[in-house]
């Protein structure tokens, strides 16, 4: 509760001093918002450590490889990335660029995912007659 608290209280500073700052120099606002939303994007992440070893656990105790897991994990992380770059570009008025990230994000999980699928289809057919 408190991290929350934290990160939403240090997300409204920062988008006031955003704001504040648009009015007088248009890119430094902008580089403000970037570098607050990349401080938040890394404290996030530092948060999930404890969820990772807690999956990772449960993986163990449901008989999934170690290997799947941490595909799951990586895809999840992968998402998250993807849409914090999708954001950043959008925060930049790059609506282009920002579809392309979020394109490429999609194409690469789809990719990525392949293996799970694979493993899952293998675990199927090896449970029919």
């Amino acid at each position: 509760m408190n991290e929350a608290l934290r990160a939403a209280g240090f997300a409204v500073i920062a988008a006031l001093a955003a704001y504040m700052l648009r009015a007088v120099h248009r890119e430094m606002g902008r580089a403000v918002s970037l570098a607050a939303g990349l401080m938040l994007f890394f404290f996030a992440v530092s948060q999930l450590e404890g969820a990772t070893a807690l999956l990772q656990g449960l993986s163990k105790e449901a008989g999934l490889g170690e290997s799947v897991m941490e595909l799951m994990v990586k895809l999840v992380a992968m998402g998250y990335i993807t849409e914090f770059s999708v954001q950043a570009c959008r925060d930049a008025g790059e609506e282009g660029l920002a579809a392309k990230a979020g394109l490429c994000g999609k194409m690469v999980l789809m990719s990525q995912t392949l293996p799970l699928v694979m493993q899952i289809g293998e675990t199927a057919f090896s449970l029919t007659p």
